[in-house]
Order: C-alpha cells, then structure tokens, then sequence
C-alpha cells in the first residue's frame, strides 16, 4: 500500500481506512481494480493492482502516438505492424458486402 499511497498523495504520513477508500476510488476511476477489496489500510499490507482495460486501447494509443508511445514512435509502428501481421486472412464471406445494383 505504500506504492499507491505515494502515487496518489505523497505528502500523506500515514494511511487510514478514508485514505485506503480514496486512493480505491482514484485507482478505480482509472480503470485499475484492486485486490484486495476494501483496500487495506496499513503502508505494509501488499495490495494486487490489475488494469482492466478493452484490447483496443492499446492499438488507439499508438495510433494516435499517446502515452506511453508518445515518445517511442518507432515501437508504435512496430506494434501496430506486429498486431496487423497477426490479423488472420480473411476468408469468403469476411470483405465488404456488395450492395444489389
């Protein structure tokens, strides 16, 4: 919980159970769940920290060259190069659908 708490506010000289609360809502509303849940309150408890976030977003980020692409252009493109590389090859019935002239 240390981690977290310096993350969050690192002026706090002790955790609380409000302050384990904020730092879940803040972690939370980042897309980060947490285990375990109620967070624990005490700078020593060990807390699992997973980001639950949707496969395109990574794909968005380095499209658009946003964090943590932001500086690496070139691992934007190789990643985006990989994904389309691993895409498999469309099959009958997978292209556009023709409209009836």
């Amino acid at each position: 919980m240390g981690r977290p708490r310096e993350q969050y506010n690192a002026e706090w000289g002790r955790l609380s159970i409000g302050r384990a609360t904020d730092i879940s809502k803040w972690l939370t509303g980042d897309g980060i769940a947490h285990l375990p849940s109620p967070m624990p309150s005490r700078e020593a408890e060990a807390v699992l920290l997973d980001k639950r976030e949707p496969p395109i977003g990574p794909l968005i980020r380095a499209t658009r060259l946003e964090p943590s692409f932001a500086e690496k252009p070139v691992a934007a493109a190789y990643f985006l190069s990989a994904v389309h590389s691993s895409q498999a090859t469309p099959g009958p019935g997978t292209g556009p659908i023709a409209a009836d002239a």
